[in-house]
């Protein structure tokens, strides 16, 4: 992501093509492709899915200097659900010439959605001092994930980079120590100069915990290595190294906690080929003891497709933009697998890439009901397009959301799609809508290593609701550009008997 960070400050990102279909409450700019689609293209279904709310969250006000928006981390406060909270790369925080402190933004919703607020919440991270004496300024938000703790307070992980020296990264947790508009206190600093990726997880059971029990997993960037911080109410660290090394390098590290109080952290083992596509093994470690070890499935954890491997990305240009005058690209290195458990019954879900039979990158939704110890995976995509970028909840009912990105190539042009797939059977059968389509061959103003989505976008449940955000084209603006879309879903259907 640091070619992201370094480049997304000096773009504004525009695109000019835009199909939106389905029952969303919101207005759609016109599209400059006579293309047809249907609801379900891309993805098996037993029908589209009716009810969904999409909104712009920015809007000409909120977004003078049209930022890019990129990888978007969505958050609903569970004491109050129509408090939502998105974090995306819609500004930086920094130092004004007369030394005051610039705060990065953070998106804020109190209506459940409706409208939306941009409010400077993540102040800039005091310097570093390092152990040769050197003093670090931080920048950023670089990499960001975002999530609420059971007392609803909201709890941020950033990944920061040196001003000097943009190879040397860490990650920075940030906690609501206020009120809902104040300004977030940092704390923790972690990483050494080697950090990546941070993903956050608020054990809200405390089962077993001597306090609320605050786990962010990364990945070490000097050996591409799946690591976990563990923290007591932010105020401590624990840094464990979960994948051996002979399973280096590893990527797409991702980390969920269960209502029992158990943690599970989800990782890629890689067999690099140099080519698009390579030979993984996607593995789920659990701990039973707040994150102090994670050998509860044993050593080597355990590999949710079995023993054999899957082929999953590992490419610079999903989509093949390479072929157009475009200076953007899609990456996706780390943007083939999530995890969620389910609220009531503990089941464990993760989404992950496959290329299979189909010849087609596909999403696969893997199930375990007895806590990670044996797993079974089912297809969501219907093997007729390249996808990636998959998220995963499940609501409080037990319906399973996925929230994903595929291509189709049109001549010499990409129309990429967000789409939206529910299972109510426990992933047996999936009914999908497509929720957003764009054509970026007119995208303009794009630096050199941009990438369009990041290494990963948003998706959560609170209650019986689904809550989604994407980098997606504008809704209702003067000047049709990327922006965060938001998505909600109440599913009135669950799993059986649920």
């Amino acid at each position: 992501m640091l070619g992201m960070v370094k480049s997304r400050l000096a773009i504004a990102i525009f695109a000019a093509a835009l199909s939106l279909l389905g029952s969303c409450n919101a207005r759609a700019p016109q599209s400059s492709s006579s293309a047809v689609e249907r609801p379900g293209e891309g993805s098996r279904t037993t029908g589209a899915l009716t009810g969904i709310l999409l909104r712009d969250i920015a809007d000409d006000t909120s977004d003078r200097e049209n930022e890019p928006d990129f990888e978007p981390s969505i958050a609903v406060n569970s004491t109050k659900p129509s408090e939502i909270a998105v974090v995306a790369f819609s500004g930086s925080w920094g130092v004004r010439a007369d030394g005051t402190a610039v705060n990065a933004p953070v998106w804020k919703s109190t209506d459940g959605g409706n409208t939306w607020k941009k409010l400077p919440l993540i102040p800039p991270p005091p310097p570093l001092q390092l152990a040769t004496g050197r003093k670090v300024t931080l920048v950023g938000p670089a990499d960001q994930h975002i999530a609420y703790d059971s007392s609803g307070h909201l709890w941020i992980a950033e990944m920061a980079r040196d001003r000097d020296d943009g190879n040397f990264t860490v990650n920075v947790l940030y906690r609501q120590t206020g009120g809902p508009e104040a300004p977030l206190t940092s704390g923790l600093v972690f990483g050494d100069g080697i950090a990546d990726q941070p993903q956050v997880g608020v054990d809200v059971s405390l089962h077993g915990c001597e306090a609320a029990t605050i786990y962010t997993s990364w990945l070490k960037t000097d050996h591409e290595n799946s690591v976990n911080t563990v923290s007591r109410s932010g105020k401590d660290a624990r840094t464990v190294p979960v994948a051996p090394d002979l399973e280096l390098p590893t990527r797409s590290t991702r980390i969920a906690t269960g209502p029992d109080g158990k943690a599970y952290l989800m990782y890629k083992t890689r067999q690099p080929s140099g080519s698009d596509f390579e030979p993984v093994f996607f593995r789920v470690r659990r701990s039973d003891d707040c994150g102090i070890t994670w050998n509860a499935l044993g050593p080597a954890g355990v590999s949710i497709h079995g023993p054999n491997h899957v082929t999953s990305y590992y490419s610079s240009d999903f989509g093949d933009l390479a072929k157009t005058k475009l200076e953007a690209r899609a990456r996706v290195r780390s943007s083939d697998a999530w995890l969620a458990l389910d609220p009531v019954s503990a089941d464990v879900y993760a989404a992950y890439v496959n290329r299979d039979s189909s010849g087609f990158g596909q999403i696969y939704v893997a199930r375990s009901t007895n806590q990670g110890r044996t797993w079974t995976s089912t297809r969501v995509t219907d093997g007729r397009a390249h996808s990636a970028v998959p998220e995963i909840a499940v609501t409080a009912n037990g319906a399973v959301g996925v929230l994903y990105i595929d291509y189709v190539e049109i001549g010499s042009a990409t129309r990429f799609r967000h789409n939206f797939a529910v299972s109510t059977d426990l992933g047996a059968t999936w009914s999908s809508q497509l929720l957003q389509s764009m054509d970026p061959a007119t995208l303009s103003n794009v630096d050199v290593g941009v990438d369009l989505w990041g290494d990963y976008e948003g998706l959560t449940a609170a209650g019986t609701t689904f809550y989604g955000v994407f980098t997606g084209v504008s809704i209702g603006r003067k000047t049709t550009q990327l922006d965060p879309i938001f998505f909600k879903l109440a599913m009135q259907t669950g799993a059986p008997g649920r």
